[in-house]
Parts: C-alpha cells; structure tokens; sequence
C-alpha cells in the first residue's frame, strides 16, 4: 500500500567514513537480497545525483526497527508504507515534506466492498453479516486491516463473517484470503462479497469477464468503501540537514515525476504537499489494539 520516505542527518552505527564522505543512509522493508530492491534502481541514482551524495539501502525488519534507527542517527532516510509510518516510535520527532501521487491522481487510497451484481441481497456493507467474505492479502493494511474495521464499524464483525475451513494460506484465522477478491468471488459460487483495492479495480476491464481472462467491473457492484491510506510521504527528521532537506524536496515536488522509469517503479506518477493530518488518521486507524 503507500510508502513513507523519511530523511535524517547521521550514518549508519559504526560508519564514521559514511559521514566523513557524506554518504546517505536509506532504512527500508523491502529486502536486497540480489543488490537493489527492483523498486529503487531508478531512484538511486536519481537520489545521488539530486543530493550530490553517494546513496545506499539499509533493509530493517519494520517500522518500528527502522524508527529507532533513526532516533539513534544510524540513517540518513528511511522508506516505509502508512503501517510502517504508524509504527515508529514517536512519529512527532519527523516533518512531512512530500506525499506520493497515485495513478488515480490521488496521494491516498481506499478499497471497495463489492458484491455478485446479480446479488439482491446486497445493497449496503451490513448485508456482508452471515456471508462468505473475500479479504486481500493477509495482514495488508487496507484489504484486511482497514477492511475488517469497516465491516465492524458497518454492524459486521468478524463472528459474523462465516468461518472458513480451507488451510492457509488461502483461509487464516477462519478467515478467506485473495489477492484478487473479485476473482474469488466468480471463481467459487459460494464467495458472496469481498474488498478490493480501488487501484486494481480501475485496472480491471468495464465489460466481458471470464474465469479464464478474468473479472470486469460489470459483473459487480460497489456496496461500500473502506476508509483512505495515504501513500508514500518524505519527511524530515529532527537533526536533518537542511541543505540536503531543501534538495530533496524540491527534486521529489518538481522533478520526480518527469523521471518516467523512477515514477513506474515506485507505482507513483509524482510527489504533491504532504497532509500531516492524513497520517495521523491512518496512525490512529492501523494501531493495534
């Protein structure tokens, strides 16, 4: 779902020769097992050639790790999804500067809850009580986190979900789990409605699908939505150089989205004013209880 780019001054623990040749340091998720993670090879040597610094990726295992690294100025940057950004230790001690922009022109997302079209008993969420129901992926913050908060918040909870007696991974915790949720649902009869990110709706055809080429839109109606996510976002640390702050910013708001290659890796078509608020939502709404 959305990433969260964030910015400090420092170096990694140990790497007092990073410093001294003003190397930045980029805390992340995605793990680089084969050299650069695919979705930053376009970014990199943007990014070096934007700061003037040489640039390197340094995966962590989540939010809440990468946070603590930054708090100790092991990092210069750090990359992370909404989750991640609402699981750093203390999200205050970051200022916004950018927000990710969508390919529906837009710097946040939310999912649809969807029906069979030809489904009467469906006509608003409520009516997902006692059904079969199709989740995304295990564990994503919008198609299973935000999803089950928007069936409970709609009358609906979880026990009211019918149980699922398949194995995982396609059945967790009782619950159905699809990449594809409008697939699911032609696929197997018995799959009466599911939530599906409103970027792979848009991507799917108006009319004609079929098992074999798969769903359109036509073959389902919306009966609600999710609340939004907001995208990637690059923010500032508290001990950020401003210099190095100014070029970051002003190469994410008025030059990323002229980089073509850069754009379609990240899965953004550029970078617009941040909305601090929007974050905070998302912190609020994803925090575990």
């Amino acid at each position: 779902m959305g990433l969260v780019l964030i910015l400090m001054a420092g170096c990694e623990q140990g790497s007092g020769a990073s410093m001294r040749q003003g190397m930045v340091s980029i805390g992340t998720t995605r793990p680089d097992l084969f050299g650069l993670p695919a979705e930053y090879r376009a970014l990199h040597p943007a990014l070096e050639s934007a700061l003037s610094k040489q640039v390197r990726f340094n995966a962590q295992p989540n939010g809440n790790a990468i946070g603590r690294q930054l708090e100790l100025g092991n990092m210069s940057f750090a990359i992370l999804s909404a989750s991640e950004y609402a699981a750093l230790p203390d999200a205050s001690k970051v200022t916004l500067l950018a927000t990710a922009v969508n390919t529906l022109g837009k710097t946040s997302r939310q999912a649809h809850i969807i029906a069979r079209a030809t489904d009467n008993r469906f006509k608003t969420i409520s009516d997902c009580s006692d059904k079969r129901f199709a989740f995304g992926s295990y564990g994503d913050p919008l198609t299973d986190l935000v999803a089950r908060k928007t069936l409970e918040s709609n009358g609906v909870p979880m026990k009211k979900i019918l149980i699922e007696l398949l194995p995982p991974p396609l059945a967790i915790e009782g619950r159905l789990y699809a990449n594809n949720a409008a697939s699911a649902i032609i696929l197997d009869p018995l799959v009466n409605a599911g939530v599906i990110d409103e970027i792979m709706w848009n991507k799917m055809p108006e009319k004609g699908g079929n098992p074999l080429t798969g769903p359109s839109k036509d073959q389902f109606k919306i009966i609600g939505e999710t609340a939004e996510l907001p995208e990637m976002a690059i923010v500032a640390g508290p001990s950020a150089d401003a210099a190095v702050t100014a070029n970051l910013k002003d190469f994410l708001l008025t030059k990323a989205k002229d980089n073509k290659k850069l754009c379609e890796q990240l899965g953004v078509t550029g970078f617009a004013q941040p909305d601090k608020a929007a974050y905070d939502a998302a912190s609020v709404m994803l925090a575990k209880k």
